[in-house]
């Protein structure tokens, strides 16, 4: 989990906030949310998930948040994972997700050294995805990409995803 007690830690994570919570409608999944922080800006019912996925059976989501969660799990466990999502989004949901580019490691990696950044965090990184992987994941687990971009000059990246047959949803500014 996140040592969101540094500073450097605490703006990264309500950085990513400001991205998603404009978007935070209905049901929320925080998938990997820590401690919970996300909680007082859902309206809906919110539901925070850290390391036993197997607890989405049966719960159903109109907004799944990952925020800084997928390079810490092992690539096949995501597929999995993301087949869960299918399963748990409602049909017109949303999957808003951030994780670092693979430009962003050795930084993230400086910025440990420095304990600037959680060490044990960034050594736990398992994968850093580039923009056809998260293509590819939406793909194999039935979503299309409906919104992606990189921020932080090009460090961390966003991708918005939605069911493959779902009727056309509002744009995402």
């Amino acid at each position: 989990m996140i040592d969101s007690s540094r500073i450097a830690e605490k703006f990264l994570q309500k950085y990513r906030f400001r991205m998603v919570i404009p978007y935070l409608k209905g049901d929320v999944l925080d998938f990997g949310g820590n401690k919970g922080e996300l909680r007082s800006y859902v309206k809906g019912n919110y539901t925070v998930m850290n390391y036993d996925h197997t607890a989405l059976e049966g719960m159903t989501f109109d907004t799944i948040v990952a925020l800084a969660v997928l390079e810490h799990i092992h690539v096949a466990e995501i597929f999995e994972i993301f087949k869960k999502f299918k399963i748990s989004l409602r049909p017109h949901g949303r999957i808003f997700l951030t994780t670092p580019t693979r430009a962003a490691k050795p930084i993230l990696e400086l910025l440990a050294h420095m304990s600037i950044l959680d060490k044990e965090n960034i050594t736990e990184h398992k994968h850093y995805w580039n923009r056809q992987e998260l293509y590819d994941l939406a793909d194999k687990s039935g979503f299309i990409v409906k919104k992606y971009k990189k921020f932080q000059f090009g460090m961390n990246q966003l991708a918005v995803l939605e069911h493959a047959s779902t009727p056309e949803l509002p744009a995402i500014s």
